[in-house]
């Protein structure tokens, strides 16, 4: 009997924990082949991916080396939104008498009664689930879960893959920085046929920032959009504001005559303010809340929105920061943002009073309206 798999995804670009995946399924599940299927639209992602055409030759290339894995343009030919159990019944067509497996992430078998027609994907396929380092996998209640759930057992690989953040390596494409984790000749075809252009905004930033403030950039953009979902924000206003939160970093505020510094503004925040400006009368930002995100950034203020909480939060505690007492602040923003975001006022004041330096009023009143009095 023939052992199959399919391993559906974005791919959105495909990274070596891909090709890890594969390759580990291949020896563990015995296969005689697997399909690797990108999606046409994910129905949970509000990121649109890159051309069909251009998925299908980046997974050629990262799989060019593996003979029984073989791309499968099944569900772009399809196109509308990508459902498993429509993939699933398709290969058993194909495949009547095969063992088939459908590899999915173990931090997925919690949520697949949440899939549209689970059982019909059952009854096509087996589950083969891969666990990865960040996510912590009991075994035994996943399985009590699932018999429960669908009277269905799951194979288990014995790989544990690590993770890589797709969105990460597109941000650092966008703003031309090097990634890891992606395949050498991948990245080349990426550059040369322009997958992940920079958008206006992006531009700005590389060429009137320096480097080391364009990598800043881009990690603050990572940082804050791993939150959007979790926080209801929109997507593309995160990305904009947190693109754009230090856009006027190292101009001179007296080159814009249109500019009105507000008074008693220290130098350190100056940046943020004048970066509101910037954004919206150079580069036609008009939406209100972005604008605040952005010139609130450094300073905080009472009564911010989520979006300008986020903000802040990402700029202070995105993976470039190194300070004393950044990695709790990290462990409290996956797990409770609103306590993050009052731990990090309170690390910004306690940081001025102990470098003896001014406090803007704004900062005093964000920490008077949300820490002051309050647990963390």
């Amino acid at each position: 009997m023939k052992r199959i798999a399919i391993f559906g995804g974005t791919f959105n670009p495909v990274h070596v924990e891909h090709v890890k995946t594969v390759v580990a399924a291949i020896d563990e599940l015995k296969l005689d082949k697997i399909f690797i299927v990108p999606t046409f639209l994910p129905p949970h992602k509000n990121v649109s991916p890159a051309s069909g055409a251009d998925r299908i030759n980046m997974l050629k290339i990262a799989f060019r080396g593996e003979k029984k894995a073989e791309i499968s343009d099944f569900e772009l030919k399809n196109a509308g939104k990508s459902y498993s159990y429509i993939t699933a019944e398709h290969f058993r067509s194909l495949y009547p008498d095969a063992e088939i497996f459908m590899l999915v992430g173990g931090d997925m078998l919690k949520d697949f009664k949440t899939w549209k027609n689970p059982e019909r994907i059952l009854n096509a396929v087996n589950l083969a689930a891969v666990r990865r380092e960040d996510y912590d996998f009991n075994e035994k209640a996943e399985r009590e879960y699932f018999k429960s759930a669908f009277n269905k057992d799951f194979t288990l690989l014995d790989f544990v893959g690590k993770e890589i953040s797709s969105t990460e390596i597109r941000t650092y494409l966008a703003f031309n920085i090097k990634p890891q984790g992606i395949d050498e000749k991948v990245i080349d075809y990426i550059n040369k046929n322009a997958v992940y252009p920079p958008d206006a905004y992006q531009k700005y930033i590389f060429k009137h920032l320096p480097e080391k403030r364009v990598i800043h950039t881009a990690n603050v953009v990572i940082c804050a959009l791993k939150k959007a979902k979790e926080l209801n924000l929109d997507y593309e206003k995160v990305r904009i504001a947190a693109t754009l939160h230090d856009c006027a970093k190292y101009d001179d505020y007296r080159d814009y005559k249109d500019f009105e510094l507000p008074k008693d503004v220290p130098s350190p925040v100056v940046h943020a303010f004048l970066g509101a400006f910037v954004a919206e009368k150079v580069l036609g930002i008009k939406d209100a809340e972005i604008l605040d995100a952005i010139k609130y950034h450094t300073s905080g203020k009472a009564e911010m929105s989520t979006l300008s909480k986020l903000i802040f939060v990402a700029d202070m505690i995105e993976k470039g920061r190194s300070y004393d007492g950044v990695d709790i602040l990290r462990e409290k923003y996956e797990k409770d943002f609103e306590s993050c975001f009052r731990l990090c006022l309170k690390e910004e004041v306690q940081h001025l009073l102990n470098k003896k330096q001014y406090i803007y009023a704004e900062t005093l009143n964000a920490y008077d309206y949300y820490v002051k009095d309050k647990r963390s």
